[in-house]
């Protein structure tokens, strides 16, 4: 009896272990993969179309400034990821921008140059409370092959 208790903590105990680890990533690309499948994500068309249509949005882009100045989807607010957590919820940042900050329940939008920075920062987002994240397939640059 004693045996088949220890062999069930020892399993338990190997499964919550198993379970709570993601293992090692070779890069940031690498990493982002294995996050995305907790990102929704969303398709230059389908964003083109809700910013068309005028649904109330905000489309965040955390890449650097200068890139972001080279250009950018219209209407959307640059916060680079360094400082996107710092940021999100700053009212005199947002203040700046004629702006409210964003509330929780907000649809917000990130987007990044490729879409694998845009993964880490909706997570970071989404750990902080916001609850309707989504990452632009693909990036600035996917969107720019279709709109500019």
């Amino acid at each position: 009896m004693r045996g088949i208790l220890k062999l069930s903590i020892f399993f338990a105990t190997l499964v919550a272990v198993v379970a709570g680890c993601r293992g090692v990533y070779e890069d940031g690309s690498e990493l982002a993969q294995g996050w995305k499948s907790n990102v929704e994500q969303i398709s230059p068309a389908a964003l083109n179309s809700m910013i068309t249509a005028g649904e109330e949005l905000l489309v965040i882009d955390v890449r650097e400034e200068g890139e972001f100045y080279e250009g950018n989807i219209p209407g959307s607010v640059n916060i680079s990821k360094g400082v996107l957590e710092f940021r999100i919820a700053d009212a005199d940042f947002w203040a700046q921008q004629f702006m409210y900050p964003p509330e929780t329940g907000s649809t917000i939008v990130i987007c990044s140059t490729n879409g694998d920075m845009g993964v880490m920062a909706a997570i970071s987002l989404i750990k902080t409370g916001y609850k309707k994240v989504l990452n632009l397939e693909g990036g600035y640059e996917s969107y720019k092959q279709s709109y500019n």
